[in-house]
């Protein structure tokens, strides 16, 4: 998988060398840095319980985190409750097994309690130079845990 800089530039991700290779291959992705500020961050009561997802995509961060730089996995979700999509985003963590189980044997969760209080107000993760969230979209920063069913 070949790595990419960009700029995300008022809602606009701009690669810095697609003009020279091209960069419509959904497998090339690219370190791109989100402004956060246009987003609606999600916020969850923490009396409702576990939230129950869908994952309908996953981005892997594809570099570890340092002392200056932190990265972050994407998963594009689905609320099992009410169909809201939303925008997870879970820095310095490596993709769990279950996340990638598309059967009904892993439901992936986000404890309420273990959401993040004080968001950033970017996030580094790595995308296709076509990735372009939604101006209206919901997001939250989080760790994702598992309902195991057997």
């Amino acid at each position: 998988m070949k790595l990419i800089p960009v700029i995300f530039y008022l809602g606009i991700i701009l690669p810095v060398d697609c003009a020279l290779e091209g960069c419509t291959d959904e497998h090339h992705v690219s370190n791109t840095t989100v402004i956060l500020a246009p987003y609606k961050k999600v916020n969850l009561d923490p009396s409702i319980g576990f939230i129950q997802l869908k994952i309908l995509k996953i981005y892997p961060a594809q570099l570890d985190c340092t002392a200056g730089e932190r990265y972050a996995n994407l998963y594009i979700c689905k609320r099992l409750l009410n169909a809201d999509t939303i925008y997870i985003f879970e820095e310095c963590e490596k993709v769990p097994q279950f996340a990638f189980d598309s059967s009904a044997n892993h439901i992936p969760i986000i404890d309420p309690n273990a959401i993040l209080v004080h968001y950033p107000e970017k996030v580094n993760i790595f995308v296709p130079a076509n990735f372009k969230i939604p101006n209206n979209a919901k997001y939250l920063f989080a760790k994702l845990s598992d309902i195991s069913e057997s």
